[in-house]
């Protein structure tokens, strides 16, 4: 095919692979093709994922709390008038603001579990957007949420921060409370499920507490006797539980205050 040479003549700006094979950078080349004036100037990809805690809302009017680790695990609650409606967990990879996972778990809080994917962009510590394609039955349809960064990932969270009793809001159905001790340990229950759990501050230093409940009654959903891994936080006097079991099949939700 016989490209006109008007077009030729353009001066074009276009994106190319960086030579070296180094497939981890933008480049972007400027200049004359005719006169064969061009120059290639190459940017380092950036691979930061959007690390933090964020708070926004859904495109159908449900509050949405996301955490995201430094490994790439995420959490995005979404809750209506405090209670819980669904939560998405997966692992997050992201590249230049732009941020995927390819296999996102929708549980939802009759148990029912979908299975999807999520896009999204952010702006480091600042904000972000993103839609799954995941929705509760019987909504079908993709669901967008966003999330401005809130500060207080960045201090540490210690266990004597959480010390004591905390109990859900009284607009919460469900009646929760959970009891920390200065080592780190913690007994509680939601509605009829009773668990025991350890907490330590987490080493990357953010404000979160890595824990794990064991739960040790056979109305919980997980059963009697499970184990599951839980992340917990404290915004603005309110502290937040969240987890789901390694298959992927139960999720934990608390919200409560002091």
């Amino acid at each position: 095919m016989k490209l006109h040479s008007k077009i030729m003549l353009l001066t074009l700006p276009f994106l190319a692979a960086c030579g070296g094979g180094d497939s981890n950078q933008s480049c972007v080349t400027t200049g004359n093709i005719t006169t064969g004036n061009l120059q290639k100037s190459c940017v380092a990809d950036s691979h930061a994922i959007p690390e933090g805690i964020w708070y926004g809302a859904t495109t159908t009017s449900l509050a949405a709390q996301t955490i995201v680790l430094e490994t790439g695990q995420y959490f995005s609650v979404y809750t209506s008038g405090g209670n819980l409606v669904w939560l998405t967990e997966g692992i997050v990879s992201a590249t230049n603001g732009a941020f995927s996972d390819p296999a996102t778990v929708a549980l939802d809080v009759s148990g029912q579990i979908i299975a999807g994917t999520m896009t999204g962009t952010f702006t480091a510590q600042s904000t972000l957007a993103a839609t799954t394609t995941v929705n509760t039955l019987p909504t079908t349809t993709a669901l967008t949420f966003n999330g401005n960064y809130n500060s207080a990932y960045d201090t540490p969270l210690a266990i004597s921060d959480v010390l004591g009793t905390w109990n859900n809001p009284a607009n919460v159905a469900t009646t929760a409370t959970i009891t920390f001790a200065s080592n780190g340990s913690a007994t509680g229950t939601q509605g009829t499920c009773t668990f025991t759990g350890s907490f330590t501050p987490r080493a990357t230093g953010k404000h979160i507490l890595d824990g794990t409940l064991t739960f040790t009654d056979p109305s919980c959903a997980t059963g009697n006797g499970v184990a599951m891994p839980v992340e917990a936080t404290v915004v603005n006097s309110q502290l937040t539980i969240v987890g789901v079991t390694p298959q992927r099949s139960t999720a934990f939700y608390l919200a409560a205050a002091r």
